[in-house]
């Protein structure tokens, strides 16, 4: 590979979150109803782990008149590569994007809408948030956390009863799917809800947060990895703040 870099609902009784605006889009609007420009795709593919793999995607989205705004490397491995890209593509939607980039060798995994955050760390925005009020942590994660991991919505439950809510972020849906994957330890588990909800759950001191993707796509390991020490460095901070 060449050219690569690292880069509310709520219910009655559910606790009101902070108001943070959320970056992600919707059917080209962001979830407050608001427009927001530029509007991206952020497109997962995968691709021969080879020279020049990817140089023939730049090419093809060059040809196009698109533009590559951020790229992350996810997984490498027997061969192939997985990557995150986010494009601008004038006038095309997520069906155009996979036929440019298919036409490049690369094989579609999901493609959603999203919006630029290059050069941001969303992630420690949200734990800057969580030093600054401690007493917030969880409602505070639970609003950020569809920002950092590129998921539709997050909820909070109680670890006794995962039945009982706490927090909602924007879009989470008012009937939650069942079956909500609960971790039994510090180690995140995922499951595919109602053949639609790509889910995680993970363990926030005696509350578990779940993060769930509408159609994908899959939660990596590197992502879990990654889910795992911001929700361990958020639960620290809440502590010693």
């Amino acid at each position: 590979m060449i050219g690569r870099c690292a880069l509310p609902h709520t219910s009655p009784d559910a606790t009101p979150l902070p108001r943070l605006r959320d970056t992600r889009l919707r059917h080209g609007r962001d979830t407050c109803g608001v427009h927001t420009a530029p509007v991206l795709l952020r497109a997962r593919v995968t691709l021969p782990d080879r020279p020049g793999a990817f140089l023939a995607v730049a090419k093809a989205l060059a040809d196009a008149g698109g533009n590559i705004v951020d790229i992350g490397v996810l997984a490498a491995g027997e061969g192939r590569a997985i990557d995150d890209i986010v494009v601008e593509v004038p006038g095309a939607g997520d069906e155009r994007l996979r036929e440019i980039l298919a036409t490049a060798g690369a094989g579609v995994l999901s493609c959603r809408k999203t919006v630029r955050v290059t050069g941001q760390r969303v992630d420690l925005d949200l734990l800057q948030r969580v030093a600054a009020e401690p007493s917030s942590a969880l409602a505070t994660v639970v609003s950020m956390a569809p920002m950092v991991f590129h998921a539709d919505w997050a909820i909070s439950t109680s670890g006794e009863d995962i039945s009982h809510v706490g927090h909602r972020s924007v879009g989470s849906p008012s009937t939650l799917p069942a079956g909500l994957p609960a971790p039994t330890g510090a180690l995140p588990r995922r499951a595919l809800l109602d053949g639609r909800w790509e889910v995680v759950g993970v363990t926030f001191g005696d509350h578990h947060l779940f993060l769930a993707r509408d159609g994908g796509p899959t939660f990596l390991q590197v992502e879990l990895l990654q889910l795992r020490r911001v929700i361990e460095l958020a639960r620290t901070l809440a502590i010693t703040s």
